[in-house]
């Protein structure tokens, strides 16, 4: 990978990290003067690396610092030196401090996909059925202290249905979010639209599949919505899986008025078909084995206290 893109993945996963509500935000907006949704005030960064511990907004900010700060943030300049400093001045949690690492030093398993980027024109996915089945799926999605979702994981056995099969796509419905492959394979370099409102990106398999081989991917996305998706959870099934379980975590900060296990209709514009309430556990989630699934969309709705 190029330094300039290491830099402006890295850069790019920072600013999702500092502008997500939660404790990183509220550190800086504690040093700042004028508090603006959607962007980062510099100067506030820049006095929490200077003094993490003071709390103070009308500090004078050092010239040099400052830059450094922009040049982190705006993806123009990101060394290893000045990013262990942003990890210790905002106490970054172990596996966030590791994916900026691998980021920066160039890593082909995270991918930071931000501001709507597209494929090349000339880059064409093929139509027609998908070269695979979904042998057994698994789904954990968490939410975060405002409500929204923070982070999925999946792990999915898939099995090829044609030779030579090199990729899948993986779908989602927000343009900014990360994507870091933990096993199975590595995340491709381009993302493009699905139709209005989704987005893809290819998982590519270490090693390419003969028609009948399985191969088990194990997959985490962080998420970064510009608004409030809407309370649900849902998995479409567009075939046929043997084995679908899907959990669902709260934060003890927001927490549902009602939960639901619940079935739509379908994916765009789709009303719940089905539903029968469920309790939160000892963990605050909810979980379902739903077995053998077929040309369905499952999950679980909610509303809020």
């Amino acid at each position: 990978m190029p330094v300039d893109d290491r830099v402006t993945q890295a850069s790019a996963y920072l600013r999702m990290l500092l502008l997500r509500p939660g404790d990183y935000r509220a550190t800086w907006q504690r040093r700042t003067t004028r508090p603006a949704h959607g962007t980062i005030d510099c100067a506030a960064v820049a006095r929490v690396l200077a003094a993490p511990d003071v709390d103070a907004v009308d500090t004078a900010v050092d010239p040099d610092l400052l830059s450094t700060v922009r040049g982190a943030l705006d993806g123009t300049s990101l060394c290893p030196q000045t990013l262990e400093r942003f990890v210790d001045a905002f106490s970054l949690r172990p596996r966030e401090a590791q994916r900026l690492s691998r980021l920066l030093q160039g890593t082909e398993s995270v991918r930071v996909l931000a501001g709507g980027a597209t494929a090349p024109p000339d880059l064409r996915r093929p139509g027609g059925p998908p070269g695979h089945e979904t042998l057994s799926l698994h789904e954990l999605h968490i939410l975060g202290p405002d409500g929204w979702p923070a982070e999925h994981q999946t792990i999915q056995v898939i099995r090829s249905t044609v030779d030579g099969l090199r990729s899948l796509p993986y779908r989602f419905d927000t343009d900014e979010l990360v994507v870091e492959v933990v096993r199975g394979g590595s995340i491709g370099r381009h993302v493009y639209p699905v139709r209005d409102g989704v987005w893809a990106v290819d998982i590519v398999l270490d090693e390419p599949l003969a028609r009948g081989e399985t191969v088990l991917l194990q997959y985490r996305t962080t998420f970064f919505y510009k608004s409030a998706p809407p309370p649900e959870f849902r998995r479409a099934v567009l075939g046929a899986t043997r084995d679908l379980t899907m959990w669902l975590t709260f934060h003890r900060d927001r927490l549902p008025r009602r939960v639901w296990q619940a079935r739509w209709d379908g994916v765009d514009h789709a009303r719940i078909v089905e539903r029968e309430p469920v309790e939160l556990d000892d963990e605050l989630s909810v979980h379902c084995r739903f077995g053998a699934v077929k040309r369905a969309v499952v999950g679980f709705s909610w509303e809020w206290d």
